[in-house]
């Protein structure tokens, strides 16, 4: 409705949105071209650096990331101005709640007393929103809400590195949730639990989903930066040269490499255990991977060994067109790209 009272005042409604993922030591950008055809990809890229980006989530060096973005957007020629980010999980707080059925009005209006009943911060301190879930399967009076919380100050350090680059902030999201939606709207509703899983270069951060439904979340202090910290210490190389071994999987790295996979790859059935355990009657049919250290070698197979799931590469690529003119993400830029592609496609919300 709101795009034809749009087009008949003339104004068109947005057709591009600049989804940005910055992570530990990468910024990630992505420009979706929406049609009414679906989407397609016009540009993609991807900056590394040495330097932390992020500390828990959290932006270390605003006008340094500001001004980095900003000269990845000028050296792309990107010239998108609005834009969509996700915060690091680590950073926020989700809790699921049951309260009577309201209708939207009503629960506007209460909604506050429930968040402060079960966020750890007073409300002038946070910025939260809200999900209706559906109402409860045995209590039809009762209804599901996801809570989404975070500080202030984390949110407004975001605002800030986007002012500094000259873009307007329109959506804030959450990385897990943005990797999850993109998994629905892939492979759509499956009749078993799935678990999504981004590996990135501090957290790795796994949810289990059923239906549309995020079931369980996790995030666990292991990422990629570890090993090739420990690589370029135990063979006293540059953090360029470790990266390429940890990569490459170098017969040198053999030790700390293992200990990286096995410890990763053990969490994983934990988490998996752990959902089982509380929910019997479930069960978990797949595991897609995403995230850079996603792609370090055999880690995708020790998963699978050791959970006994199937184990899937998230290939983002696959909800978009294809035609001459659009561009492709190779094969690495797949691991790295979900957050900021999924970002790119929440033009849509725009216009309502």
């Amino acid at each position: 409705m709101m795009k034809k009272a749009l087009e008949k005042l003339g104004i068109r409604p947005s057709t591009e949105l600049l989804g940005v993922d910055i992570g530990t030591t990468s910024i990630k950008v992505c420009v979706l071209n929406k049609t009414k055809d679906g989407l397609y990809l016009q540009k993609y890229a991807k900056r590394s650096y040495d330097k932390d980006l992020l500390h828990d989530g959290t932006i270390v060096d605003g006008p340094y990331v500001g001004s980095e973005l900003k000269r990845l957007l000028r050296e792309e020629g990107i010239s998108v101005n609005k834009a969509a980010t996700a915060l690091s999980s680590y950073t926020v707080i989700t809790k699921r709640v049951t309260m009577p059925l309201l209708d939207e009005e009503t629960l506007g209006k209460s909604i506050g007393l429930e968040v402060e009943s079960v966020i750890p911060y007073p409300l002038r301190d946070i910025y939260y929103n809200y999900y209706v879930m559906g109402t409860e399967e045995d209590k039809e009076a009762m209804m599901s809400l996801l809570i989404v919380a975070a500080k202030k100050e984390i949110v407004d350090a975001y605002m800030n590195v986007f002012r500094l680059a000259g873009l307007n902030l329109l959506i804030v999201d959450v990385d897990i949730f943005a990797v999850t939606n993109l998994i629905e709207r892939i492979y759509g509703p499956q009749q078993f639990s799935v678990v999504a899983a981004d590996i990135g270069a501090s957290v790795t951060n796994i949810a289990i989903l059923k239906n549309e439904t995020i079931e369980f979340t996790r995030e666990i202090l292991i990422g990629g930066k570890s090993l090739t910290n420990e690589i370029a210490k135990a063979h006293k190389v540059s953090q360029e040269e470790a990266e390429e071994q940890k990569l490459n999987a170098d017969n040198g790295v053999g030790e700390v490499f293992d200990d990286f996979v096995g410890n990763v790859s053990s969490e994983m059935n934990k988490t998996v255990n752990f959902y089982m355990a509380t929910k019997p009657r479930e069960t978990v049919g797949k595991i897609y991977l995403t995230g850079g250290s996603s792609l370090i070698p055999g880690l995708k197979e020790r998963i699978e060994s050791e959970t006994g799931i199937e184990v899937a590469f998230l290939d983002p690529s696959t909800c978009l067109q294809q035609n001459g003119k659009s561009a492709r993400l190779g094969e690495e830029d797949q691991a790295f790209a979900p957050v900021a592609l999924y970002l790119s496609s929440r033009v849509s919300d725009l216009e309502s």
